[in-house]
């Protein structure tokens, strides 16, 4: 066992042994004290009515998917600093092109899904027992014993992995010329499935403009302890999905469910935000599990309060 895993293991037992207080724990601090990340919803670019509605519900800005144009970004642009409004971060951000996009809306992050696999032999999600080389981040190991089965598996990521550092790297001048923060997330693409293997991915470049975007849902049914790869990061975290998974009763797959409504354990979650002093944003993500404008900004801040759903 490597030495990362080895001191990831540690952290996650020492949380694992407060994980009662940790409520109380949210509670307890001082409003004043507690980094309060700014709320968000997903969505395609809006128009000043929907924006004004956002606002009186309490959402800050938006992370904007799907295409746009440069003319189009302008005029947004401009429509939102108007109001105090703020698109903060745009998804697809693997190019020139859209980093450029996200700089002129005036957005300061993209979201970069560096690789995939798929079409091989895998694990099942709680089969993984990951060892990699900490240098050059390549797979050892998938699963205890025998892992002649997964070859396929362990070669398609790792070439997939060398692939996913020329990309980001050659994006680097253009991300640091532009004041974005790219920031790497594994969305449902069969790589980096836990902690301390992404976060060793990501940590890696050694520049602010490589990060993690973290999505609490996407890696519960690999690892149910969302809350534990806020350290994995060591506080390398640009943006924040808000998603739910709900697991099935043996722990075996599950699926996506509204927010709040699933296996998260959410004050577990903010309290970890609150550690590392995350005071970003936190875009819900609704993953075809649909909520109003109004009940997503309610449980945006029922979490960042640290109270369950009524």
């Amino acid at each position: 066992m490597n030495l990362s895993r080895r001191s990831f293991l540690k952290h996650s037992t020492l949380l694992a042994a407060s994980a009662a207080a940790l409520p109380e724990f949210v509670k307890a601090e001082e409003p004043a004290a507690v980094p309060r990340p700014k709320i968000a919803v997903l969505g395609r670019l809006p128009d000043a009515a929907k924006i004004e509605e956002m606002q009186k519900l309490g959402i800050d800005g938006m992370e904007i998917s799907g295409p746009f144009t440069m003319e189009e970004a302008k005029a947004a642009r401009k429509m939102a600093e108007a109001a105090g409004f703020r698109f903060h971060s745009c998804m697809g951000g693997g190019s020139v092109e859209r980093m450029e996009l996200a700089a002129e809306l005036g957005a300061d992050a993209v979201l970069v899904v560096p690789g995939r696999v798929s079409g091989v032999k895998m694990p099942e999600p709680w089969e993984f027992k990951i060892q990699f080389d900490e240098k050059t981040n390549l797979l050892q190991q998938v699963v205890e014993g025998d892992n002649s089965p997964y070859a396929d598996y362990i070669k398609a990521h790792n070439e997939a992995m060398q692939k996913a550092r020329a990309l980001v790297e050659g994006l680097i001048p253009a991300a640091e010329k532009l004041g974005i923060t790219m920031g790497l997330e594994n969305v449902w693409n069969n790589m980096w499935v836990h902690p301390a293997f992404a976060a060793n991915f990501v940590l890696s470049f050694g520049v602010p403009q490589v990060q993690a975007y973290f999505d609490c849902g996407n890696n519960v049914k690999y690892y149910p302890r969302p809350q534990d790869w806020f350290d994995a990061y060591q506080g390398k975290v640009i943006r924040v999905h808000i998603k739910d998974f709900k697991l099935n009763e043996d722990g075996h797959g599950g699926r996506f469910v509204r927010v709040m409504e699933g296996s998260i354990d959410w004050p577990a979650v903010r309290a970890k935000m609150i550690e590392w002093k995350y005071d970003r944003w936190i875009t819900v993500e609704l993953e075809g599990n649909p909520l109003s404008l109004e009940e997503q900004a309610k449980r945006m801040k029922l979490i960042l309060d640290g109270k369950p759903l009524e």
